[in-house]
């Protein structure tokens, strides 16, 4: 009995040990992802936005977000600096960083042309037949196996990649003004933006993937807070959130 009391005391000052480590604040880079990281009013910042925010203040830490060009979000997540990592990403994105294993969410990527486009995606041989040029945001990682198709240098004649801000407006502007054949997105970011156009079409979808939060690896909290984040994100109590968030935020769209 007492060498159980002993043991139990030595784990809780260990727990308390390792929550220590954590600071108080922590500062994340993202970029303008509606309805994920951003949204249509300061009280509606996103999806993923509120549901870390909300699940770091249960356990004492404020969570601040600081948005850029994707690109730009990685190279700052991955040096030593202000910046302590991602609120969303993907391993191919930031293979650096350290993330956690339980997902945030899933995303679904999808391929969208213009209306009169009859192209459809629908295995990987149906990249031989897509019209071109296929625009793409710098740094993002779609999945396989449009990745090997974007980093086949046989290939680079057919892409057009965009960089700096907006760059998810500017995917949709540039599909509708028939300035670029395809273009890939999230269909809840597509719908952020497209609203009711019918100027587009839905043409096949590349995946229904999870993303991640990430951290620098040369932070000595890093570990911890990705120890944290594995299990608040599997806690049913805060899946059940993330449900009342996504329909909240996509009920607003239709």
């Amino acid at each position: 009995m007492k060498t159980t009391v002993v043991f139990a005391f030595f784990l809780l000052i260990a727990s308390t040990s390792l929550s220590a480590k954590i600071p108080s604040e922590i500062t994340l880079a993202t970029t303008n992802w509606p309805p994920y990281t951003s949204g249509s009013s300061p009280d509606k910042p996103g999806i993923v936005y509120e549901y870390i925010t909300e699940i770091l203040a249960k356990n004492g830490i404020t969570l601040r977000i600081e948005r850029y060009p994707w690109s730009r979000a990685i190279k700052m997540a991955n040096d030593d600096n202000d910046i302590h990592g991602l609120l969303t990403a993907v391993y191919e994105e930031a293979p650096k960083l350290l993330f956690t294993r339980t997902p945030v969410m899933n995303y679904k990527v999808n391929f969208y042309t213009a209306i009169d486009n009859h192209w459809l995606y629908q295995d990987q041989r149906s990249l031989n037949s897509m019209p071109s040029p296929l625009c793409i945001i710098l740094g993002y990682g779609y999945g396989s196996p449009i990745d090997e198709f974007i980093h086949d240098e046989a290939n680079k004649t057919r892409l057009h990649i965009l960089t700096g801000g907006n760059a998810q407006q500017r995917l949709v502007k540039m599909l509708e003004y028939k300035r670029v054949a395809v273009i890939i997105e999230d269909e809840l970011v597509i719908e952020s933006y497209t609203k009711k156009s019918t100027n587009i079409r839905f043409a096949g979808t590349l995946s229904d993937s999870p993303f991640y939060l990430a951290f620098n690896p040369n932070l000595n909290w890093s570990r911890d807070i990705v120890e944290l984040l594995n299990q608040e994100l599997a806690e049913p109590e805060n899946l059940q959130r993330l449900q009342q968030l996504v329909s909240d935020y996509t009920s607003k769209q239709q």
